[in-house]
């Protein structure tokens, strides 16, 4: 009975210290290896993977050998699985996310380690910037300002966090969390953080 209580003990432990796929790909201490060609790796990839050609690997493994979360990936995982026995071999642990596009669909972003709340200008990032949709995180610190600009688009904005006055026809809107408001077109304003820490998301849909 006490050797059987011992076994549950250490499932439990083992249990509490397994990370899941989607776990390893959004720790911080993360490090995303594509393995795929250098042709495909400039076509795309997970926000943030370092590109390794699996034909390279056996020579430039020793830049991973200190690295404690390891996600390798290619096309469809089988390029990864390889590159897995290879880093093995060297003792290195690695893990196989497989595909690029599972490690994509499993991969997210925090917003508070891609904005900085200055006081002086906007920081921003680019949550998506294609063809027909662009969408934008802006960060405002205290008294920041979002200088006077138009908009060749109506857009959509989005209070994430914190207090904003928008400025437009000499009027000011007060927005805070999650207010929307729809930007027109060609007018002119401007956007001035109140608090400490303001966000706001800008989607802009582009035309074909």
């Amino acid at each position: 009975m006490k050797h059987l209580t011992l076994w549950a003990f250490l499932l439990l432990i083992v249990s509490a210290n397994a990370q899941t796929l989607s776990e390893r790909i959004n720790a911080k201490n993360v490090v995303l290896v594509d393995v795929r060609s250098a042709e495909e790796f400039g076509k795309g990839s997970a926000e943030g993977a370092i590109n390794i050609p699996l034909e390279q690997l056996e020579q430039q493994w020793t830049n991973l050998k200190d690295k404690e979360n390891i996600v390798l990936f290619c096309r469809s995982g089988r390029r990864s699985g390889k590159a897995e026995t290879i880093l093995k071999k060297h003792g290195i642990t690695a893990v196989n996310g497989g595909g690029v596009a599972q490690v994509i669909a499993l991969q997210k972003v925090n917003l508070a380690d891609k904005l900085q709340f200055r006081n002086d200008k906007q920081t921003t990032y680019f949550i998506k910037d294609g063809k027909s949709v662009r969408q934008v995180a802006v960060a405002l610190g205290e008294g920041a300002v979002l200088k006077k600009h138009t908009t060749d688009v109506p857009a959509t904005l989005i209070m994430v966090k914190g207090t904003v006055r928008f400025i437009i026809y000499g009027q000011e809107v007060v927005l805070k969390d999650l207010d929307t408001y729809q930007i027109p077109a060609a007018v002119e304003h401007e956007v001035i953080g109140v608090e400490k820490e303001n966000v706001f998301i800008i989607t802009k849909l582009l035309a074909d």
